[in-house]
């Protein structure tokens, strides 16, 4: 009788038990899920901010490099028209107004925080790719305008005839100087091409053909 009663009283005792391990269950599993969902949403956003910051930079710099590409043919075509000529000027140079380095802050920061990790593994190489190659263009355009602000600048207090020889040729170093620095137009326009097409593959997700 006694044996019949406990097992009685155990059987309810075991239900309640597995009652509550189940709303544990359900509670524990319900809070991952919520959590999960949150992390999504927020993952969702970052990259979302990383993708408008990195497409406003490619935007910008191929307006910019254009414009840049421009201006330092134009600077090297007054001299080379008044060189043809018989003439002497001062040789071209260009001076990228303000700072001489594209903005990188929205790439640098969709790496840093890791959001980058989340494009495609081709988008993201090929965004890397690209950043480094005009963070290092810009790199040696610095050199140019370290050139141009030692000699060039001041040398053309003294009017264009300082910048020829005694028999009336363009000093070699000022040849050279113009000849990098129209290979620097020549980059960044190239540039100015590939961020158009990162821009498209950005918005479209797939590689431009």
């Amino acid at each position: 009788m006694t044996e019949s009663r406990h097992r009685g009283l155990w059987k309810p005792r075991a239900s309640r038990a597995v009652a509550e391990l189940l709303v544990i269950f359900v509670g524990v599993t319900a809070a991952f899920l919520v959590e999960g969902h949150r992390e999504r949403l927020n993952e969702g956003r970052e990259l979302r901010q990383a993708k408008e910051g990195i497409l406003a930079e490619l935007a910008r710099y191929q307006v910019r490099a254009v414009e840049h590409a421009d201006s330092i043919d134009s600077s090297i075509d007054r001299w080379r028209t008044v060189d043809e000529n018989g003439g002497q000027a001062i040789p071209g140079y260009y001076r990228i107004p303000g700072a001489p380095y594209p903005p990188t802050a929205a790439w640098d920061a969709a790496v840093a925080s890791g959001v980058a990790s989340m494009f495609d593994p081709e988008l993201r190489l090929a965004l890397g790719y690209f950043y480094t190659e005009f963070t290092g263009i810009h790199q040696n355009y610095v050199r140019r305008l370290e050139f141009i602000e030692a000699m060039i600048m001041p040398t053309s207090k003294g009017g264009s005839s300082a910048f020829y020889d005694s028999s009336g040729r363009l000093r070699p170093e000022f040849e050279v100087q113009m000849s990098l620095l129209a290979e620097f137009g020549a980059d960044v326009r190239k540039l100015a091409g590939e961020a158009s097409l990162l821009e498209k593959w950005l918005r479209s997700g797939h590689r431009p053909e």
